[in-house]
This record gives C-alpha cells, structure tokens and sequence, in this order.
C-alpha cells in the first residue's frame, strides 16, 4: 500500500525541528517522501492529519511481554528480592501456550500506546514470536539465560536455532539478543557463553544491571569490582554488543566506562519506583555521554507497558532528584523512547526517526482534545500533557496496525478469551 499523511505537524527526531502542515510519503514498508514528495507517488490511503503530530513509532527497549500474567501481583512487596522470590515459583507453572496468550494481550496493550518495536526478555520466545508475527510489529527478542553454564548450554542448544529461523523468515522485523538474567542469577561460565553466542549470531547482550544496592554490595563482595566492571572483564561490555537494563547505582569510573565503549543503558522510573530500588541519575549519566533509552519493565512490576507515562515520569524524577526542573529537557526524553531505542536495539538504520529509506514506523497523535491545547511547546505537550489517550494511528512498516484508536492486526476479543483462559489455567 501507498499512504499519503498530510498537514501534519511532523517530527522527524533527527533534530528537535518541527515541521508544520507537512506531508510524508510510505511506500510498501519504507518513507519515501517527507515534505517534498516523488512526482511519481500514487497514494492508495490518504491520512488527513491536520491538527495531529506525526512522529516516529515509540520503542520500548526493555520488557517481560508475558508478565501481563501477573499484573497486580504480588504488590505486597518490601524488596526486588522479596517481589522475584514470588514471582518466581509463578513463572515454573509457565507453559508455552500461557506466552502466546500473554504475548498477544501485551502488544495489544502497547500498540495502543503508540509502541512499534520492543525488547522482550523471558522464556518461551516461539511463542512470542508468533504474537509479534502475526500482530505486525517489531521485536529483539532475548533468549534468556539463568544458572550454571550447563543449564545456559542448554537453553541455548534449544532455543537458538528457533529463533533464527525466524529471524531468517521475518525481513528485519524479528531480531533475537542473548541475556544472561543478572550476575547475581547467572555464573561467569553463562556470562561467557552469552558473549560468545551474540557475537557468532552478530547480536547483543541484554542484561540487568545496578538494580538495587544490593545487588552493587554482593558484586563487590564475590568479585571484588562493581557490576559494570564485573561484566566488562568478562568481555561483556563491547561496543555495539550490549544493553543494559536498569542502572540505577553505576560508579564514576562505570559511567565513563558506558560512555566510552557506546554501551546504551535502559531507563525504568516506573518499575524502578514501584519496588524501591531507587531513582538513576539519568541527567548526570546524559552530562557524561552514556546512550539513554527508555522501556517499561514487565506489568508486573510496572504495572502498565506505556511510555507516555515513562516519559513523563523520566522527566519528573529527573527534575526530584537535583531538584532542577530543566534537567531533562522534553526533547531529550522523547529521544530516549525512540531513536536512543533504536540505538539500544541495533535498529538505527531501520526505524527510531522519520527519514526517506528508513521504514515507515510512524504514530499519529490527535491533538484535538483538551489536553491538546495550547501546542505551545510541541515536546512539552507530549511529554507533560499528552497520554496514550491521544494515538490515533500506529504504522509499522508501512502496515497500519491501529486506526482510528481501534487495532487492525489483532482480534482484541479472541486475544481476551485466550489470555483469561490462560490465567485460568494456572490458578
């Protein structure tokens, strides 16, 4: 199909220009045209976007899809360790068919967010595969890592040839990460193994890091070094070869270390906040040069998978913390969730701006509400004022997978049914 969006208030995010009663172009999977269109451009679907911004499709880079399971639960907590030890015994009842279900529910849930691309880490990564498949969205899905090194050989000896298959089958819109859970579930041997396995595959290590303070204690204790430079001796830590998830306690010398080895690391403020971990410096980690992004955590330790609330509170918590307002700039936080996203997921060729030759991610938000008006800063309106209320239309790859507020890609009753049978099923 030929989309042609116009009179829209664009945002290409290559800089923090905004273009005014513009038009852009898709072409099959691809823009074509952004302000000036080919002379040769037929369009089969005309958007009138008057009075609607048009932006790159947000991308959340960390997440646990299929813990919309446990959303709500358990919120009686005193600790990440008191909430991981009942997740846990939760997440052995888990079966394939649970992931599927859950799977779909969460796309659907961020697809309405205004979500085209996301970083999932948990078990049974088929199963989600098929929901992003068949839903039309992007994913890296992690092939997730937990104990010694026989229990990682394992996993890996399963699930790897799965999940390249379907990265072969899927043109670019499935990529696969290896992710060692943490160095405080994880041995050295399956730390080594992750490494070795992303750079034989040509892709990342995804992994959680610097949660609690804690989690920075026992590092010390057991191996003597910090979690950021635990992981970097063991060759972890290369340039364009992983993300980190979380961050909250990273050192002086593993700031500069992020930062001169390109390492980009994950914000969390919701979940981050919900379990008490603790509130990162993004503002001095941005000062220091380290690549930001932004995700959600699961649902269960969020509880929502919408980064309209994580922008906004990104920026809140910026502003607590060194009690300046301006610590974080809306422009800047509007970045992480999409082209600092793309970055973290090795996707800045393919998406994460609005540019001729990349795909045609794009979300439409209706500024004709109450919280829409005065536009009298664009990025401020859709960090501070806008919600996951105002989209319209999400495009990934040139499909559109929500029109006017309702899904396209996916039946939202038989995703219902399934997913509350599934709860059903482990109760």
């Amino acid at each position: 199909m030929q989309i042609l969006i116009k009179n829209a208030i664009v945002l290409p995010l290559t800089s923090q220009e905004v273009i005014t009663e513009c038009s852009v172009a898709v072409s099959e999977s691809k823009i074509v045209g952004v302000g000036t269109i080919p002379s040769a451009f037929k369009a089969d679907k005309i958007i009138d976007a008057t009075n609607k911004i048009v932006m790159p499709g947000l991308i959340n880079s960390h997440t646990h899809a299929s813990m919309t399971l446990f959303r709500n639960f358990p919120d009686k907590i005193t600790s990440l360790q008191d909430w991981l030890s009942q997740i846990w015994p939760l997440e052995d009842k888990l079966e394939a068919q649970h992931i599927y279900s859950a799977s779909k529910l969460a796309i659907a849930e961020m697809i309405r967010n205004g979500i085209t691309t996301f970083s999932d880490f948990y078990f049974f990564q088929e199963e989600t595969a098929r929901a992003v498949i068949e839903s039309k969205v992007k994913a890296n899905l992690s092939l997730t890592l937990f104990g010694d090194e026989q229990s990682s050989l394992d996993r890996l000896a399963k699930q790897l040839p799965v999940l390249k298959k379907f990265r072969e089958e899927t043109n670019g819109s499935l990529f696969f990460d290896i992710a060692p859970h943490s160095i405080y579930t994880c041995s050295r041997g399956s730390f080594t193994l992750a490494k070795e396995a992303a750079q034989q595959n040509s892709c990342k290590v995804h992994t959680h890091i610097s949660e609690t303070k804690v989690e920075v204690k026992d590092s010390l204790r057991e191996f003597g070094k910090t979690p950021a430079l635990y992981l970097d001796s063991l060759g972890i830590l290369e340039e364009n070869r992983a993300y980190l998830a979380h961050g909250i306690y990273l050192s002086d010398e593993e700031i500069s270390l992020l930062a001169k080895k390109r390492i980009p690391l994950v914000h969390n403020p919701s979940s981050n906040c919900k379990l008490g971990c603790g509130i990162a410096p993004i503002g001095k980690y941005r000062d220091k040069g380290v690549l930001l992004a932004l995700g959600t955590d699961g649902a269960s330790s969020n509880n929502s998978l919408d980064l309209f609330q994580e922008m906004r509170l990104c920026g809140h918590l910026a502003a607590v913390l060194t009690n300046t307002p301006d610590n974080l700039t809306p422009y800047e936080i509007v970045q992480m969730a999409t082209v600092g996203g793309a970055t973290a997921l090795g996707r800045q060729e393919q998406c994460g701006t609005i540019e001729v030759g990349k795909d045609a991610d794009l979300l439409l938000i209706d500024l004709d509400t109450p919280n829409g008006y005065p536009l009298n800063n664009v990025y401020s309106s859709i960090v501070y004022a806008l919600n996951s209320g105002n989209v319209e239309t999400v495009i990934c790859a040139g499909n559109i997978i929500l029109e006017n507020k309702k899904l396209t890609t996916i039946d939202w009753e038989t995703t219902k049914n399934e997913f509350n049978n599934a709860i059903m099923s482990l109760q």
